[in-house]
């Protein structure tokens, strides 16, 4: 087989954010491994923080939109809960190998598995601030501190990570990242 998607996602809206996919779609990554996704899955775009959406690119946009597509169902959010960790982290592989597949350059596909990888930690932190804080307003605020945290944490993280972003090795990336938010 060769790498590349299926097609085109064919998918409807089912909810503020979510989409339902309207037949089955998948991605063969550079191993051969075939990345399905059944039909009426539910997915919400790209795992990107939301702190991150005007200097990344936002859940449905991009060169990285198919891969999105997979990468959210494979991650275990919506409907496929059940994924582990070490799971989550071949997906967030997966999706930086689709998005190079899609066109994305090096560098970009670099800072979208950042995010994404990133988007672990930045999802659980944000969650507990949105409960705690700001309820249903967090999506229209983009000034407060704590938003501001997110986006700064993101890009000094990626500023530690350049060398390992230009020689496109994504263990030293993984190493970076976990270093980095152990902090």
């Amino acid at each position: 087989m060769a790498e590349g998607f299926s097609g085109e996602p064919l998918t409807r809206w089912s909810g503020s954010r979510n989409m339902t996919l309207e037949e089955e779609f998948y991605y063969i990554d550079p191993d051969d491994h075939k990345w399905l996704v059944p039909k009426d899955a539910i997915i919400n775009g790209a795992t990107i923080p939301r702190a991150l959406w005007s200097s990344i690119g936002s859940p449905y946009a991009g060169k990285y939109r198919r891969a999105s597509v997979v990468h959210d169902y494979h991650v275990g959010e919506l409907d496929n809960p059940d994924v582990t960790q070490e799971q989550r982290k071949k997906a967030d592989r997966m999706f930086y190998h689709a998005c190079r597949h899609d066109g994305c350059n090096r560098k970009f596909a670099a800072l979208l598995y950042i995010g994404v990888r990133f988007g672990t930690w930045a999802d659980r932190w944000s969650e507990l601030f949105k409960d705690a804080n700001v309820g249903e307003a967090y999506e229209d605020i983009r000034s407060i501190p704590e938003f501001t945290f997110t986006i700064d944490k993101f890009w000094q993280l990626a500023s530690n990570a350049k060398d390992a972003i230009e020689n496109e090795d994504l263990d030293s990336i993984d190493n970076v990242i976990e270093q980095y938010l152990a902090d």
